[in-house]
């Protein structure tokens, strides 16, 4: 079964021009969105609510023996708050892969598979106790370009915190299990994440994040940005990274964009 992208992003867009017509500024509504950087924050997205978060992101990544440029355009990952304490969240992305080995280049492009996912909260930050969420993903093979998905179902689930320090300082740190759904050893994801804000809408950011398991040599990169808010419920930011512990030469560059409806209520 085909999974074509641009009827898939025509109906997200459609549908938020839908509830932006409808929509009255709602200040109070809170706007935590789970970009920039890789760590994800334990925030969930306020009930009835929905957002888009999307992005731009070139990667380059070179073992010594193949050399591959990677575009994804773009990345789409769509959160609607289903409960007081979780949303549900699907995302994919639309890739151009370019390998290159001994001189000869290789394109493949095509969808990237479906990832259903849930954001649970188990406890808000009291003290020095974080604030705590658990986050579920459950990649499916079946929708994509066939050399893109998995063999089987792809599972991961990440244990995610943050402290908030002196208001403007975050601290947000992750702990992820991931499996492929080809029968490789699982993953561990491990990440921390610093942001400071400069102003009322510009932040900082500096993380720390990293991959292991079994039979593998452990990678561990860095990346960093900022982030403007154009008003309380649209925000763009631009982020990079390198490698601080890997065999590869690996960096990326990740133009992007979080987008909440506010005002208009989802009727479920």
């Amino acid at each position: 079964m085909k999974f074509t992208f641009l009827p898939f992003l025509s109906c997200i867009l459609l549908l938020f021009l839908q509830f932006t017509v409808k929509a009255q500024t709602a200040d109070s509504i809170i706007f935590a969105p789970d970009r920039p950087g890789m760590s994800t924050p334990p925030d969930i997205l306020t009930f009835e609510r929905l957002q888009l978060e999307s992005c731009l992101q070139y990667e380059h990544y070179n073992n010594g023996t193949t050399l591959n440029k990677n575009y994804h355009i773009p990345t789409v990952l769509l959160r609607v708050g289903i409960l007081k304490y979780a949303e549900a969240r699907i995302s994919t992305d639309y890739a151009y892969i370019n390998e290159t080995d001994s001189g000869v280049s290789s394109p493949i492009y095509g969808m990237n598979p479906v990832t259903l996912g849930t954001k649970i909260r188990i406890f808000k930050q009291h003290s020095i106790l974080p604030n705590t969420s658990l986050l579920a993903n459950l990649t499916l093979p079946w929708y994509g370009k066939s050399e893109f998905c998995p063999r089987y179902l792809a599972p991961s689930v990440y244990l995610l915190m943050s402290n908030s320090i002196f208001g403007k300082l975050n601290i947000v740190y992750n702990y992820g299990l991931i499996w492929d759904g080809n029968q490789s050893p699982v993953n561990q994801f491990y990440s921390v994440y610093l942001s400071l804000g400069l102003t009322k809408k510009l932040g900082i950011f500096a993380e720390g994040y990293g991959y292991s398991a079994r039979y593998k040599k452990d990678r561990f990169y860095y990346d960093g940005g900022l982030a403007y808010l154009i008003n309380n419920h649209l925000q763009i930011d631009v982020s990079a990274s390198g490698k601080y512990k890997s065999d590869n030469d690996y960096y990326f560059v990740n133009v992007g964009i979080a987008w909440q409806v506010a005002g208009q209520k989802l009727k479920f």
